[in-house]
């Protein structure tokens, strides 16, 4: 056998080592928010491919003009990433949260259980639609929307919202049919936080 090296992933290809400048771009941009550079950025996506993906990601999670709090983004993308058990995007966003001002109690309980979790009913609601629309899509209907109208989002709040259900789904499918490893440095980042909350 030849000799084992670590991979971004189960795939039997090289990781990215000498990226493209779109490629290159994130990962400053990773290494700069995160402090490390994710696992997913390393594996050898097309790189035109990936800057669509990862920058529609961007967009719906860190655009100048979100209509969502930054923890209700978070809160969706990591109730989504625990009804999959993503285990790379339940630390990723549990650190977000955190770094989003959410009590490290309030993250812990959310990972533990998020039905649980102390939070508001708008955060509630979010959890809850994002939980159905991922476990059970067939099921959906308007009456979803009705709730997250009742909770008071707008309809662009909800527009956003599915985006990010969605968007989520397709990531967590990525991660667990490419079996990305957990960057050591989420793990750091995550248990930093929630020392400090």
């Amino acid at each position: 056998m030849g000799e084992q090296r670590s991979r971004a992933s189960w795939l039997r290809l090289d990781d990215v080592t000498d990226p493209a400048p779109a490629i290159k771009a994130m990962w400053e941009e990773s290494l700069k928010r995160l402090g490390y550079v994710r696992e997913f950025l390393k594996i050898p996506f097309e790189a035109d491919r990936l800057a669509l993906f990862q920058g529609y990601i961007n967009r719906l999670m860190r655009g100048h003009d979100c209509l969502l709090s930054g923890q209700e983004r978070e809160l969706v993308a990591l109730v989504v990433s625990l009804e999959n058990r993503c285990e790379a995007c339940i630390i990723t966003h549990a650190g977000a949260l955190s770094a989003h001002g959410m009590p490290a109690r309030t993250v812990d309980v959310l990972v533990a259980n998020w039905r649980h979790a102390e939070i508001s009913p708008r955060m509630r609601a979010l959890a809850e639609f994002a939980a159905a629309l991922t476990v059970t899509p067939q099921l959906a209907d308007e009456s979803g929307l009705d709730r997250l109208r009742a909770a008071g989002l707008s309809e662009p709040e909800i527009l956003e919202t599915v985006q990010i259900v969605a968007i989520f789904n397709a990531t967590n499918r990525l991660n667990s049919g490419l079996g990305t490893k957990i960057e050591g440095g989420a793990h750091d980042a995550f248990r930093m936080k929630s020392r400090s909350s």
